[in-house]
C-alpha cells in the first residue's frame, strides 16, 4: 500500500473531494462550516491534509496543534475502502508526525439507545486498539455527547479550553 498525504489547499479537484466525504462522514451538527475549514488553510496550527493510496484519494484528516498538543480534528476514510486498514495507516503516520506531543480526538459517547450504537462502539474500538485511551472527561457541544482520548500524555478540560480558545484566534479570526 504506497500511502501519502498532500497538504489541501486551493486545488478544487481535491477541495470537491474532500468536501463530499467530509459531508457523508459527519452529521451536519458535528460539522464546521466549511468555510470557517477553508479559511483556516495556511495557519501555522492547522494541518489539513487529502490522503491517498497511489493515485486514490482515500480520506482527510484536519488536525490543529500547538506545542503539546495535537488534536485530530476531524479523520475519514472513503467508505469503500474501510476496514482494509487504510484508517490504521493514516493514523500511525499522523502518530509518527507528532511523535512527543500529546494526540487529542473525541468520539460520540457510546450511550445505550443511541441510533449508531453499534458506530459509535467500533469507533471507539478502533481508537483503543490504536493506542488510545480516555482522557477522563466529556463534552457536550451542538447536543451531541463527545468522550476524548487521548494517547502519548494526558489533557484535562481547561487545556483543551485554552487550546480550543488559541485555535480560535488563530486559525478562524475569531476573539472568543
Amino acid at each position: 500500500m504506497q500511502l501519502y498525504s498532500e497538504t489541501l489547499g486551493k486545488d478544487p479537484h481535491t477541495l470537491l473531494k474532500v468536501r463530499a466525504l467530509y459531508r457523508r462522514a459527519f452529521p451536519r451538527r458535528e460539522r464546521m462550516p466549511l468555510r470557517l475549514l477553508r479559511r483556516s488553510i495556511g495557519a501555522p496550527c492547522v494541518e489539513w491534509q487529502a490522503w491517498f493510496c497511489g493515485e486514490a484519494f482515500v480520506g482527510f484528516t484536519y488536525l490543529v496543534k500547538d506545542e503539546q498538543i495535537a488534536y485530530l480534528f476531524y479523520f475519514a476514510v472513503e467508505e469503500s475502502v474501510r476496514s482494509r486498514g487504510i484508517g490504521g495507516a493514516i493514523l500511525a503516520a499522523v502518530l509518527q508526525k507528532h511523535e512527543g506531543k500529546t494526540l487529542v480526538l473525541d468520539v460520540e459517547t457510546c450511550t445505550e439507545g443511541a441510533k449508531n450504537l453499534t458506530q459509535r462502539k467500533k469507533r471507539l474500538q478502533f481508537y483503543l486498539r490504536h493506542g488510545f485511551a480516555p482522557a477522563g472527561f466529556c463534552w457536550r457541544h451542538r447536543g451531541v455527547h463527545y468522550t476524548a482520548l487521548c494517547r502519548g500524555g494526558s489533557v484535562g478540560r481547561e487545556r483543551m479550553k485554552q487550546f480550543f480558545q488559541k485555535y480560535r484566534r488563530e486559525a478562524l479570526g475569531k476573539r472568543r
